[in-house]
C-alpha cells in the first residue's frame, strides 16, 4: 500500500500517509477469521468460543455478519454446554486445553479448531514432555488464554514463568521442558529459560516464539524510525498490541495507540511530513485504509 499525499496549501508542504505494508493479521488469525466468515457466509450459526480476537471493531464487524461470542468459562459448566449441542463453536487462535476439547465433543458440540498452528505445536510439545514425567516451565503471562490453553496439556501442573520473581516455584530436581509463549519477546524468553537452565538439574529449552511475530518487531522498529508521526491501531487487551506498541514509542517518541480513527487528535501532525500506520497482528487491513483516509481529511 503506497503513502498518500495531503496537500496542505500553498505555505505548507505536502504530508505523507503510509501504511506499514507489513502490518496485519498473523497467519494464525487470518485462518481463523477466514474460517468464521466462510462458514457465516454459508448461513452456518457460529459461536466463538471467548472472544475470537483482541480487536472490538473485527469482532464487530463479524457479528454483524452472525458470529456469537460465548465466554470460554462456559467451557467449565456442563448444563451451559448443552445450549450449544449440536452447534459450530469456533476454537480461537489462542487454543485450549484437551480436557475442555473432549468436554466439547462429548456435550454434542461441533468443533472448529481455529488454534494458531504454531500454537499447537506448542501444544504437542508439552504434552509430550508432561507424559515422560518432566517439569513443564511455560515463560509467559499468567492468565493469558494461550498459556492457560497450554497448561491444559500438562494437566495443570506447569509452572508459568512471567518474571524472576517465578522462579523459586521451579523443582530444581527434575528435568524440565522450557518453552515460551508464543507471543512472548524472544530476548525475554532467552534471559529467563537460561536462568531456568542454571537452577534444574537438566533442561531442554525449546524456542516456541512465533518466528512471525518475532520478525514483526524487527520491522516495526525500522518502520517507527522512518516517520515523523507513527499511528499504532490495537486492541487494549492485545498483549502482542502493547509489545509492538512499546517498540514503537521508544524508537519514535511522537507515536500513539488508538482503537479507532475517533481517538485522533489533529494536533498530532503538526509540522509532520510522513505519517506512519502500522498495528498489532489482529488489527485488519481495512482498519489501517480508513484511518488513513480519516487523517486525509483532516482540515489543516
Amino acid at each position: 500500500m503506497s503513502g498518500l499525499r495531503l496537500n496542505m496549501g500553498r505555505e505548507k508542504s505536502e504530508m505523507r500517509v503510509i501504511i506499514d505494508k507489513q502490518a496485519g493479521f498473523c497467519p494464525g488469525v487470518k485462518q481463523a477469521i477466514k474460517t468464521a466468515e466462510q462458514r457465516l457466509n454459508e448461513g452456518k450459526k457460529i459461536t466463538a468460543l471467548g472472544s475470537l480476537i483482541h480487536n472490538d471493531r473485527e469482532i464487530g464487524r463479524l457479528q454483524e455478519k452472525g458470529l456469537h461470542t460465548v465466554s470460554q468459562s462456559l467451557a467449565d459448566d456442563d448444563e451451559a454446554l448443552k445450549s450449544l449441542a449440536g452447534q459450530e463453536v469456533l476454537v480461537r487462535t489462542h487454543g485450549i486445553g484437551a480436557k475442555v476439547f473432549e468436554r466439547l465433543h462429548k456435550s454434542g458440540i461441533i468443533t472448529l479448531d481455529g488454534t494458531c498452528p504454531t500454537v499447537k505445536r506448542v501444544q504437542k510439545k508439552v504434552a509430550e514432555h508432561h507424559q515422560r514425567g518432566e517439569q513443564i516451565v511455560i515463560v509467559g503471562k499468567k492468565g493469558h488464554a494461550e498459556v492457560i490453553g497450554l497448561l491444559g496439556y500438562c494437566d495443570g501442573q506447569g509452572i508459568v514463568v512471567e518474571d524472576s520473581h517465578d522462579l523459586g516455584k521451579i523443582d530444581a530436581s527434575r528435568p524440565t521442558l522450557v518453552v515460551a509463549q508464543t507471543t512472548v519477546g524472544k530476548g525475554i524468553f532467552q534471559a529467563l529459560s537460561e536462568q531456568v537452565a542454571a537452577r534444574v538439574i537438566q533442561a531442554k529449552i525449546v524456542d516456541t516464539t512465533c518466528r512471525f511475530i518475532s520478525r514483526r518487531y524487527e520491522q516495526i522498529r525500522e518502520f517507527a524510525a522512518s516517520v515523523d508521526v507513527l499511528i499504532f491501531i490495537g486492541g487494549r487487551e492485545s498483549s502482542n498490541s502493547k509489545v509492538l506498541f512499546e517498540i514503537c514509542r521508544a524508537e519514535n517518541a511522537r507515536s500513539y495507540k488508538i482503537e479507532s480513527a475517533r481517538e485522533i487528535d489533529p494536533a498530532w501532525f503538526e509540522q509532520a511530513s510522513a505519517v506512519g500506520i502500522t498495528g498489532g497482528a489482529s488489527t485488519p487491513v481495512w482498519q489501517f485504509e480508513q484511518v488513513q483516509q480519516h487523517i486525509l481529511s483532516l482540515p489543516r
